[in-house]
């Protein structure tokens, strides 16, 4: 089929007077006998009312699934919201001819609404393409391998000790995902890791792609395997009828994904080249020394800085050697570390800084700082090198550190008493406060209280505890509300600060967690019909529990559409929930 056609811009904003619009468009409106038609249908509004679909009985129509983007304002406090839906058909033609599309129509309040009907010319072509398969849902069920499947792989099967090998985890779907999948890493015995954010969201032949990263460094050599990512998820039951919609927003079907195993090689550091003063380091790597001061007097401290600067395993950095001389007394090196992961590169710098005490006056020179390593980008070693530094001392008090904290000789005249350290025992005497015995004092009872209180508190301490424990669901409803604005105003910061890579998820984690909290369930279990139908029963108020189940469903669709992230109004969305929460807490959930 040729280019993809549709470019759909969601108008999103307040309908005034409730409308309802209803439209239906092609992708062309003359195709070859044996060619394809895409028709989107779009339904606008406040509402969602289930679309009527017409019979079209000169194509075989396949369902291509559906999508949904919904935005919400508030006025004075109140929040409206408008959502669009469309559905994607694809449509082969049973022969030539000029037909009509019928037109497409919801009802809504009383009302109904149709889109315009539309003309299609088949003209004859020639050889006859293969019908395409239902894409997401209709009469074939779904399969793991077709429509969803996960994989995992490596940049390289063979690498160094301590070489970066970067691993991505990808999530690859042609259809919508209820709830929140459980993810579960393989297993990478004898790596370090790094996780490489963000989250990466793409298209790629038809499906669309989540994927994560993360960097492994082999610790030893030898051959090994990463063990089988899983994805727990549900997806949109499918069933065997002609009604394309039935059942969208269901408990769905749980799969289990499951990716292959991958072998990765380990190879030793080659023998062939090794400098003596081989670090053990690997990395690309720079080098930087640097002096706090270079003009001091004998006995005060000066300190070394050294810097390795570059990419790899920055935590692994080997400290340097350095070759001091006498004339300085050295203290313990300490170091610190900092790291990026630009660009999914684990990158950074480990400083070091040692203390250092000029023990004489003079030009003072700290040697060369000499450091090898291997570089895995051009497989070789290398030695990088520093200048020497001078150091200007000026005698300062002098200071024998040999004999410091040595015993005095006695003077050759004999000892003299310059005072006395004993105070005599009193014979006689009482515990007093002010003038009244301690023990017949209030602060005596007081303080004798104490243990007591003390003890109570411990008791009434275990009281409350094992009362959470067997009222477990009682302590998680009532505090869910104060938990969920505590976590609102954490996100809001984020977004505010431009933190927004995992904001999407995070709120909708918490929307999940509250309304879990609330009913006793696991969030992860919860599917978007779950809500509405809790809400709905629970509060009594059918539209705000459709506002809320609105609400989740965009957070969702937006964390996991391609390009969600950049296209949400991540503040609006973080200041409805919180308006929702409220309104929802209010109604006696």
């Amino acid at each position: 089929m040729k280019k993809y056609f549709l470019t759909v811009i969601l108008i999103a904003g307040l309908f005034a007077a409730d409308e309802i619009t209803v439209s239906a468009v092609l992708d062309k409106n003359v195709v070859e006998a044996g060619g394809q038609l895409v028709l989107l249908v779009s339904v606008s509004g406040p509402g969602t009312p289930p679309l009527k679909v017409p019979q079209i009985n000169d194509f075989n129509v396949y369902n291509g699934g559906q999508s949904t983007q919904s935005s919400y304002s508030m006025i004075n406090g109140r929040i409206s919201s408008s959502t669009s839906v469309n559905y994607n058909y694809t449509l082969s033609p049973k022969g030539p001819g000029k037909f009509t599309i019928p037109s497409f129509s919801v009802e809504y309040k009383g009302r109904t609404y149709k889109s315009e009907p539309l003309q299609v010319e088949v003209v004859k072509g020639g050889v006859q393409q293969k019908s395409p398969a239902p894409g997401g849902g209709g009469n074939t069920p779904v399969t793991s391998g077709d429509d969803i499947f996960i994989q995992v792989t490596v940049n390289s099967h063979r690498a160094y000790v301590n070489e970066p090998v970067i691993m991505s985890f990808g999530l690859y779907r042609r259809m919508d995902i209820l709830g929140q999948p459980q993810y579960s890493a393989p297993e990478t015995t004898g790596f370090w890791k790094e996780d490489l954010p963000p989250q990466l969201n793409y298209n790629k032949d038809g499906y669309a792609v989540t994927e994560l990263k993360t960097a492994l460094f082999p610790s030893q050599q030898g051959d090994f395997t990463l063990g089988k990512a899983t994805l727990a998820c549900t997806i949109p039951a499918r069933g065997g009828n002609d009604d394309f919609f039935a059942g969208f927003f269901n408990n769905g079907k749980n799969i289990r994904l499951e990716s292959k195993p991958v072998n990765i090689t380990v190879m030793p550091l080659p023998a062939e080249g090794k400098p003596d003063n081989f670090s053990g380091t690997v990395g690309r790597l720079n080098l930087a020394v640097t002096l706090d001061k270079r003009e001091v007097k004998t006995n005060d401290a000066v300190t070394l800085t050294v810097t390795l600067a570059g990419s790899g395993n920055i935590k692994s950095i080997a400290e340097p050697r350095l070759l001091l001389s006498d004339e300085f007394k050295k203290y313990e090196t300490v170091s610190e570390i900092n790291i990026n992961k630009d660009n999914f590169e684990v990158k950074g710098a480990k400083i070091f800084k040692t203390v250092l005490v000029p023990r004489k006056a003079g030009k003072l020179v700290i040697p060369a700082v000499r450091y090898s390593y291997f570089d895995y980008g051009e497989k070789k070693y290398k030695t990088l090198s520093s200048n020497p530094l001078t150091v200007n001392v000026t005698q300062g008090p002098k200071e024998d550190a040999g004999y410091a904290g040595l015993p005095s000789l006695p003077a050759p005249e004999g000892v003299k008493v310059f005072g006395s350290d004993i105070r005599h025992i009193k014979q006689a005497g009482s515990f007093t406060y002010g003038k009244k015995v301690f023990y017949r004092s209030p602060a005596y009872l007081v303080l004798s209280s104490v243990p007591l209180l003390a003890w109570l508190f411990i008791l009434l301490l275990l009281k409350y505890r094992s009362s959470k424990e067997q009222n477990r669901a009682y302590f998680k409803a009532s505090r869910a509300y104060s938990r969920s604005q505590k976590c609102l105003k954490k996100v809001s910061r984020d977004i505010a600060s431009g933190k927004q890579a995992e904001c999407l998820g995070e709120l909708e984690n918490i929307f999940a967690e509250y309304i879990g909290d609330k009913i006793n369930r696991p969030a992860a279990g919860l599917s978007v019909a779950e809500i509405r139908d809790i809400l709905a029963e629970k509060i009594k108020d059918r539209e705000l529990a459709d506002l809320a189940a609105g609400l989740l469903e965009e957070l969702h669709f937006n964390r996991f559409a391609p390009a969600g992230k950049e296209k949400t109004d991540l503040a609006g969305l973080a200041a409805a929930l919180k308006e929702i929460i409220i309104k929802i807490e209010k109604a006696g959930l």
